[in-house]
């Protein structure tokens, strides 16, 4: 099975568990987070990446005048919220579109707004966030939320937990090397918030299972192995971490007039 049928296997799996895509300890922070924006910038066209649990998609088309278009790579998903909201004149406002992340099946320059919560932890960062910044316009809003490493994690011991754990991961940043590489796509720092969610590593590691197909050890081997840095850096208590998450606003920059 190809990688992209693996994620959209993985996206289903997850819409009917709402464990990692916007799952619910989260939405009130994001969703506060994206109505300031939305507040402050007043956005024409907002392109939300991934449908995920639909509830910050279904209150933006219901809460904001804006033109909504949601890029999701599962039209199984989009079929079900769709028929979830059967005759709710709001999901009449949204605009589906069935499409892939890399592949970014939106014009140059077309959106004001796009909102991605939750997918670049296992989608190919470099390409995607080059798609958003060809798709946005000048001064237009990059609005994510991620989970991130602690600031001293400098050697990703998350990470590699996580690579081990669920093999579709790629890479957790840390705070500043996110604002790096957005800058090096042409997306400048805003404004960020830092929160902390509680999360259980042996649920995540049983979670997970279904995608670990090599046979491999127990991740949780390598919490047992570095449990105090784990709990210096993220808290560790038994198989529970203070996870990191952050919410961040960037801006296309606009090219100097030469």
């Amino acid at each position: 099975m190809d990688r992209l049928k693996d994620i959209i296997s993985f996206i289903e799996y997850d819409f009917t568990s709402n464990t990692i895509i916007e799952p619910e300890k989260r939405i009130p922070k994001l969703r506060d987070g994206l109505f300031d924006v939305i507040k402050t910038y007043n956005p024409g066209v907002v392109v939300k990446a991934g449908l995920g649990n639909g509830r910050i998609l279904y209150d933006l088309a219901k809460n904001s005048g804006a033109y909504v278009v949601v890029v999701e790579p599962s039209i199984a998903i989009m079929r079900e919220f769709i028929n979830r909201h059967a005759g709710d004149a709001v999901i009449d406002r949204i605009h589906f579109i069935n499409g892939e992340f890399n592949s970014f099946p939106i014009d140059y320059y077309a959106a004001d707004l796009i909102v991605c919560i939750d997918y670049l932890d296992f989608l190919e960062s470099g390409k995607v966030v080059d798609e958003f910044t060809r798709v946005l316009q000048f001064d237009g809003i990059l609005f994510m939320g991620c989970v991130v490493l602690e600031d001293d994690d400098l050697e990703g011991l998350y990470d590699d937990f996580m690579k081990s754990a669920f093999p579709l991961h790629n890479d957790y940043y840390l705070r500043e090397d996110l604002k790096t590489f957005m800058e090096l796509n042409d997306l400048k720092f805003v404004k960020g918030t830092f929160e902390r969610y509680s999360t259980d590593l042996a649920e995540l590691v049983d979670y997970f299972a279904a995608y670990r197909t090599d046979g491999g050890e127990n991740p949780l081997i390598q919490i047992g192995e570095h449990r105090e840095e784990y709990a210096e850096l993220y808290k560790l208590a038994g198989n529970t971490i203070s996870e990191p998450y952050y919410i961040s606003v960037f801006t296309r920059i606009k090219p100097e007039k030469k």
